[in-house]
């Protein structure tokens, strides 16, 4: 299991990531430009491939510490009023989203790992 401690909901979850596999790390506020100079929006959550198809077309990049200087006006233009507030926010380590320890679970799911070596698989 890995920990990441950081002061909010976003920044725990990248600690976690650089605290892998089976460590902890703790991501203090005055590491956090440094730590999210070096990540793509794609390492950001909630911003897939095509988000970061846009900001490459638009900037030639992907780097969060390359965007910093975009005002957050011009990354709204290019993304939606939403998205481009979220994006401008997460690259400075902004995240105000609310932790709820108790939510209601929504789904269930499993996984069945079966071995199978080559030869049975011909037999069939």
């Amino acid at each position: 299991m890995s920990v990441g401690i950081a002061q909010n909901i976003l920044l725990a979850r990248l600690a976690t990531r650089r605290a892998k596999p089976a460590g902890s790390f703790h991501l203090v506020p005055e590491a956090v430009p440094e730590v999210m100079a070096d990540l793509e929006v794609g390492d950001l959550p909630n911003f897939g491939w095509s988000t970061q198809q846009k900001i490459m077309d638009k900037f030639g990049t992907k780097k969060c510490g390359e965007l910093l200087a975009k005002p957050k006006g011009v990354l709204q233009a290019v993304l939606g009023n939403k998205t481009g507030e979220s994006l401008y926010n997460f690259i400075r380590g902004i995240d105000k989203r609310k932790l709820e320890s108790h939510k209601e679970r929504k789904s269930v799911s499993a996984e069945v790992n079966v071995s199978i070596d080559a030869q049975t698989v011909k037999a069939c």
